[in-house]
């Protein structure tokens, strides 16, 4: 479909959710205005450092339940969105923030074909339903601030969206939730793949179950930073049964709140946990559920229907991207190599598996 675009001088009239989502979100310090006359490629080639870290950084997380007739429907609207995504945002590449320029870390549209027992992969009954799952991370508030006044003033698409979260929403972080957990804290930002096989929860636990839950995903990052590979391996030596390809691995953690849409509301003392994971094959996600061992603590609560909102364990895949060129962990080795020997006093930003030991529970 075509994705046309309103002027920003004439904005949708706001309903009453438009109202709470502009009243919550601009809360932060407005955005600097571009100067036309700076060619922007030139600060998104430069070759220098910068930040790459994502832990404690804003995550969004957005679920909508459909009934499967309305799949046509749902499926322009993603790609409506991944248009407009597309057109107004960027990938973070050290650039300065902008105003009219979000930075992401990643974003990724999932499609899940619903099944009353996830977790049985074999014979589990689909339920007629399909779940849309949104996963994106942004560089910090502001950019999350400034993606709802562009979605407002751009894509006019947008009071669609807003309505079927509010009618079809199944799981909600709006922006106000923070990376806890991931593969790798410096990896390079959009790496996830259309196509990519998916793995996707929500857990919604008691405030009273906080520390141990946030233990638990702790203890599920350092298996899978030391059990998978990120990337596409190279020269064909992988097997995804025994050591599966992962293209993304993060945890958002935020805390309920009465008006999902809207972080500034009453919260509910419940603490949420979005996990999101995308594979190169669906032999990844085979494989990522036959070497995890049951002593693993966070199963207690995945098993636990009462904490579970919503699971995909290879039903789904990713339909809609923000792509990146993939480095595997051998790659990232050799550049490790290579760097200690030509540069050895600069620090390296790795693709698999490895980071500063402080990083793993910082964020928590």
């Amino acid at each position: 479909p075509q994705n046309t675009r309103r002027s920003p001088s004439t904005p949708h009239t706001n309903t009453k959710m438009q109202a709470s989502l502009s009243a919550s979100f601009t809360r932060t310090a407005p955005l600097r205005v571009r100067n036309a006359a700076k060619p922007r490629d030139r600060v998104a080639m430069r070759a220098v450092a910068y930040d790459k870290k994502s832990k404690g950084k804003p995550s969004l997380v957005g679920v909508i339940k459909v009934p499967k007739h309305f799949e046509h429907e749902m499926d322009a609207l993603v790609v409506s969105h991944e248009a407009h995504m597309h057109d107004t945002h960027v990938v973070y590449n050290g650039q300065e923030a902008e105003e009219g320029r979000p930075r992401f870390l990643e974003y990724y549209v999932t499609k899940i074909n619903e099944v009353e027992d996830p977790l049985d992969t074999k014979v589990s009954t689909p339920t007629g339903h399909l779940l849309y799952a949104w996963n994106e991370k942004y560089v910090s508030a502001a950019d999350v601030d400034e993606h709802m006044k562009i979605g407002d003033a751009k894509w006019d698409q947008f009071p669609k969206l807003l309505k079927l979260v509010k009618t079809n929403g199944h799981f909600m972080i709006a922006g106000h939730g923070k990376i806890v957990a991931n593969y790798n804290d410096c990896s390079e930002p959009c790496t996830a793949r259309k196509g990519d096989t998916t793995v996707s929860l929500g857990l919604v636990v008691p405030g009273r179950l906080e520390r141990d839950v946030d233990a638990a995903w702790r203890q599920h990052e350092r298996w899978m930073r030391k059990t998978h590979d990120f990337g596409e391996g190279v020269h064909g030596k992988y097997d995804d049964l025994t050591r599966p390809r992962i293209t993304q691995y993060t945890v958002t953690k935020a805390y309920e709140h009465v008006d999902p849409m809207d972080p500034l509301s009453a919260k509910t003392g419940n603490v949420m946990y979005a996990v999101e994971e995308s594979y190169v094959s669906p032999d990844g996600v085979k494989g990522h559920m036959e070497i995890a061992p049951p002593e693993l603590d966070i199963f207690k609560y995945l098993t636990n229907k009462s904490y579970v909102r919503y699971m995909d364990v290879g039903q789904g895949h990713v339909i809609a991207a923000m792509p990146r060129k993939l480095t595997s962990n051998i790659v990232s080795g050799l550049g490790k190599f290579f760097q200690q020997i030509f540069n050895p006093g600069k620090a390296v930003a790795y693709a698999g598996g490895e980071c500063d030991p402080d990083d793993c529970e910082e964020a928590f």
